[in-house]
């Protein structure tokens, strides 16, 4: 191991391997699942709310309307583009759903372990 550049003390651990997504911390898997997907979506909808107003402050700033917004039309290569973040986006939320629930050990016994 390379010795530390500096005399000061440090706080800093070894990784320690866990089986984290192996484990139900509401007591169901599913619970867990939903729960995860809800916060995900939660975090993509503000995500995108702060950028849709910063973008319309900006183009109502250059002259660009909401009527002008409502009827724009998508060339084909974006809806193309598109319809792939969608999928992104998509997998994103819903792919806890898809979690293998046989490998979970679910019990309400967590202090017993």
């Amino acid at each position: 191991m390379a010795e530390p550049k500096s005399k000061r003390a440090t706080y800093a651990t070894d990784f320690v391997e866990t089986d984290i997504d192996k484990v139900a911390f509401l007591g169901n898997v599913h619970i867990d699942n939903i729960v995860t997907t809800l916060i995900a979506m939660g975090n993509e909808i503000w995500t995108d709310r702060k950028r849709i107003r910063v973008l319309e402050s900006l183009l109502a700033e250059k002259g660009v309307t909401a009527d002008m917004v409502e009827k724009y039309t998508p060339t084909a290569a974006q809806e193309k583009a598109w319809a792939k973040e969608r999928e992104v986006l998509v997998d994103r939320f819903w792919s806890h759903f898809g979690k293998n629930t046989g490998e979970f050990t679910i019990s309400s016994d967590w202090q017993g372990k």
